[in-house]
């Protein structure tokens, strides 16, 4: 189906669709697309791929829109795609595909079972949609396929915690189970359904918390697969679920830099683009103006497929979207356990000029922004993002605890012995040891930089002035073995931001604790005696008072970092990933964070 509400519309999806079409590759039936590094399950890299998932998106385009040869070349496709799935019930990858066709399943580091679900989705679309029009060779196909990516589901069995699998998982095998008559699809599902918006809703958030990326997938999910769900009740649990999503967006949205504010459980990019501005105003039926559909390269930053559902913006959130923000706390216990060390917190301070987000505790993954501010403007935003870099790449084994106030925080960084190096869990550090020329805790400015100015105050202190803002960054220690420390600015005209398949390229400048720079060499981070990070920063209105510096110190292998009313503890000493939890603590004026927001 396609949803325009406007001529305008049309035509940025004739783009889009001549973008999509440039892309196709005749001789491999599939879309062809340009495979970075460090992205995750492949093993390829800076090279042409073809992809299954992107494909199979594509075929469902090609029969929305029904042109000339759209409907061969869709079935071209599938006939292409559909076979590449694992349907041996006897394999652990039974009912999945590989990411591309230039790499099988076995080749896979690891595979990537999400494609049962993302892959199921698209084909559910073509099935229901299309299916009676389809040749009986490629209806009979697509139907099997789907059935496996739903026993596929079924049989890893995702839980609720897993925001945007757990939703989409449900939806395809309750999609497939009312349109192709499988019973037991459609009770699996309901089942599902009940557990996970029991789970979600109770928590009033998502555990995949505020996450720019992964949000925007439920309520994509929601609005393209509920047209196909029959179940009145379910269909009224997944609108609810809808609006969760939306109150999680309205809540972050920063008016005057037009910014999703952090901290993020799971975010691409560094800066939102116009993609955020359209999707807001379409959702709310362009009651509102925020991007002109008619600027140059929007139709670049929009997705395949954009145009082919109507995503529905509660009404009661519009004012959001329209009115610049006042001084508001937005926080969030989005992980709940019984065991102190289990929960997860974020914090969330927002004034009409810029806003500051942080967790409670958090590692330092790339797709995570544990620390991370916004200024400027809608038109020129800049961010202000504390990372933890293995030779220029997001270290996973690096951990934070923050206490924030306000628009200040403390944190103490410590290090994993047993975590990942560029992912959490796929590329894990082995003996506690890794090869590396260059280490270092950075606050990375990026976006509208070229009137921030950056100036070093003595060897830990720095300032960053902006035209209405300025910040105050310290770093009270740092130890890293034996290595000396440096603290300095760093410029980056041309720096690139590689998350997953995202890559973006941006004008950064840098406030960086240098921990290691030299040699390649072997780090072991069992043999080091002390390897910790102390850190302050503040944001003030232009001309306004910082508090104190911060003070630190390292007593019984504990590092405590303090300022006037906020305190963090950390192992100053590297450790296992799940010891850090244990004895990370965060306290804001004397009360721990476990005592503030759990009572």
């Amino acid at each position: 189906m396609l949803f325009f509400k406007n001529d305008k519309e049309k035509t940025l999806y004739e783009e889009i669709m001549r973008n999509l079409d440039a892309r196709y590759d005749e001789n491999v039936k599939m879309l062809r697309e340009w495979r970075g590094e460090n992205g995750y399950h492949s093993l390829l890299v800076n090279q042409y791929v073809h992809s299954t998932n992107a494909s199979l998106g594509y075929a469902y385009e090609l029969l929305n829109r029904g042109g000339k040869g759209d409907f061969q070349r869709a079935a071209d496709i599938l006939r292409k795609v559909v076979p590449l799935q694992d349907v041996n019930p006897e394999n652990h990858t039974y009912g999945i595909w590989s990411y591309f066709v230039e790499e099988s399943l076995e080749e896979m580091n690891p595979p990537d079972w999400n494609w049962a679900d993302f892959c199921g989705k698209r084909l559910i679309q073509i099935f229901v949609e299309f299916g009676s029009g389809l040749p009986e060779d490629v209806r009979n196909m697509v139907r099997e396929a789907i059935l496996h990516a739903c026993n596929s589901i079924i049989r890893r069995d995702m839980g609720p915690g897993y925001t945007n699998i757990s939703i989409m998982g449900t939806l395809v095998t309750m999609a497939a189970g009312e349109n192709l008559g499988e019973a037991y699809l459609t009770e699996y599902a309901q089942k599902r359904l009940g557990v996970l918006y029991d789970f979600n809703m109770k928590k009033g958030c998502y555990q995949e918390y505020n996450s720019p990326s992964y949000t925007w997938v439920v309520i994509d999910d929601i609005a393209s697969m509920i047209c196909y769900i029959r179940d009145e009740e379910s269909l009224g649990l997944f609108r609810d679920l809808n609006d969760l999503a939306w109150r999680c967006i309205a809540e972050h949205y920063h008016y005057k830099t037009g910014q999703w504010a952090g901290p993020h459980a799971r975010f691409y990019a560094m800066l939102e683009d116009d993609q955020l501005l359209m999707r807001i105003q379409r959702s709310l039926n362009y009651q509102i103006h925020l991007v002109d559909l008619e600027k140059e390269g929007l139709a670049d930053r929009l997705p395949a497929g954009f145009f082919s559902f109507d995503s529905i913006c509660p009404d009661r959130f519009r004012n959001y979207f329209v009115t610049p923000n006042q001084d508001a706390a937005i926080d969030a216990v989005y992980v709940r356990s019984e065991r102190q060390e289990g929960n997860e917190i974020a914090v969330c301070r927002q004034s009409e000029a810029y806003t500051l987000g942080s967790f409670y505790r958090s590692t330092f993954w790339n797709q995570r922004r544990n620390h991370i501010s916004y200024f400027g403007t809608a038109k020129a935003p800049v961010y202000c993002a504390l990372k933890c870099l293995h030779d220029g790449y997001d270290y996973s084994s690096g951990l934070i605890v923050t206490a924030q106030e306000g628009m200040r925080t403390v944190s103490a960084i410590s290090f994993g012995t047993n975590g990942g190096d560029t992912h959490c869990n796929l590329d894990m550090v082995q003996n506690a040891a890794i090869s590396a020329a260059d280490m270092r805790i950075r606050f990375e400015i990026g976006g509208a930089v070229e009137d921030v100015a950056l100036s070093q105050v003595d060897e830990r202190t720095f300032l960053v002035h902006m035209a209405d803002t300025s910040v105050k960054v310290r770093f009270p220690y740092g130890k890293y073995g034996e290595e000396e420390v440096r603290f300095q600015i760093t410029e980056e005209r041309e720096h690139a931001n590689e998350t997953g398949v995202h890559r973006e390229v941006l004008h950064v400048k840098c406030i960086d604790a240098v921990l290691y720079a030299g040699e390649r060499k072997d780090h072991c981070f069992r043999e080091m005696e002390e390897c910790c990070c102390g850190v302050s920063f503040e944001i003030v209105p232009k001309e306004g008072r910082f508090h104190e510096d911060a003070s630190a110190v390292v007593c019984d292998g504990i590092l405590t970092v303090s300022q006037e009313g906020l305190e963090v503890k950390a192992p100053a000493t590297p450790c296992r990933m799940e010891e850090f939890p244990e004895k990370a603590r965060a306290f804001r004026a004397g009360k721990e964070y476990g005592e503030i927001y759990l009572g």
